[in-house]
């Protein structure tokens, strides 16, 4: 379709005359795609603002503070296939933020080590995941609780009613379905963002005695899908992660439903002699990506809109940052390409 690009051909960005100031740009989402282009940009001198509708930095690797530390009820690990993330991930580990994970993976009815499971080059952060993700602001301006309710060429509608204008590109960083009622303003974009769909996934905090002596738990189940340790929060801590079949059941019913619901299948399937209590819970309605666009972005060059994250690049958080890190690589050497 004229006007859209997207992976490497353009950065839907490019083309702008060469301003007088430092170049400006708006990123609408604090996730980790949205976060490491904004630090990436303000590094190479990018006047940035990002505008997250939650109270804190995060997205998918947000955090939980509870009386006795924090749990996450987003991503349980981090991990690189490439070599770049692997980079990060080992500064990540240099200051003590991430660590590799150890211990024990029961699966079935055995339980076994890390390396059999060939899960190595997995860490599990051991400060708050929240935390990681504000690390890669560095000096772009972070505005929370800060709503957007409309994205048009170069500017971006709060939903408190402030017009914010003049921005040499917009990036919209957030699931393409959330993406799409914000770009009424961009059919031809808007268009092509439908092509992706989501699946969900219900996560709980729960606390229990008994059960396997693991750090980790693969269930082969319908219902659930994981449960992990806790490296924070006292003894017995862990979160549980269903199956996208079982969110998709509950993908309406109410917290008390789907968390008696949760309770019950972890119960039956580890055959827990005492009650469990489930401390919070939280329904992710677009875990994972089905569909994804390809490349790293995808773009209106004419209206200088660009869209990131897992919808356009594919699952995980590697992915994630990867979206965020090379439209900031491609957006800054356009605007080198037009210096004198």
């Amino acid at each position: 379709m004229a006007g859209l690009h997207s992976g490497e051909e353009n950065t839907g960005c490019e083309g702008v005359a060469t301003p007088a100031a430092a170049p400006r740009a708006a990123v609408v989402g604090a996730g980790i795609s949205g976060a490491s282009c904004a630090g990436v940009l303000a590094a190479a001198g990018w006047e940035v603002d990002v505008f997250e509708k939650a109270r804190g930095a995060g997205g998918r690797m947000s955090s939980r503070r509870i009386e006795q530390g924090w749990a996450t009820l987003g991503t349980p690990f981090l991990s690189a296939k490439r070599e770049a993330f692997r980079g990060k991930l080992r500064d990540w580990a240099r200051q003590g933020w991430i660590a590799p994970v150890r211990g024990s993976l029961w699966q079935g009815r055995a339980t076994i080590h890390w390396g059999e499971a060939q899960l190595q080059n997995q860490y599990r952060p051991m400060i708050e995941p929240s935390q990681l993700v504000r690390s890669l602001l560095g000096g772009a301006r972070l505005h929370t609780s800060a709503e957007v309710s409309a994205v048009a060429p170069r500017t971006i509608v709060l939903a408190d009613g402030r017009t914010l204008a003049d921005y040499d590109c917009v990036v919209c960083s957030m699931p393409t379905t959330q993406a799409i009622p914000l770009l009424g303003a961009l059919p031809l974009l808007q268009e092509r963002l439908g092509a992706v769909r989501y699946r969900p996934i219900w996560t709980f905090l729960m606390r229990w005695e008994g059960g396997p002596a693991a750090d980790v738990i693969k269930f082969d189940d319908h219902l659930l899908n994981l449960a992990v340790r806790q490296v924070s929060g006292g003894p017995g801590l862990w979160v549980v992660y269903s199956s996208h079949e079982f969110a998709e059941t509950y993908l309406e019913a109410g917290y008390e439903e789907a968390t008696t619901r949760g309770a019950s299948a972890l119960m039956g399937l580890l055959g827990l002699p005492w009650p469990v209590e489930v401390e919070a819970a939280h329904l992710w309605r677009h875990a994972r990506p089905v569909g994804a666009l390809g490349g790293f972005w995808a773009g209106d060059r004419e209206n200088r809109v660009a869209v990131i994250g897992d919808g356009v690049t594919g699952v995980g958080v590697e992915r994630a940052w990867e979206s965020g890190v090379r439209l900031a690589q491609a957006m800054q050497q356009s605007k080198e390409e037009l210096m004198p």
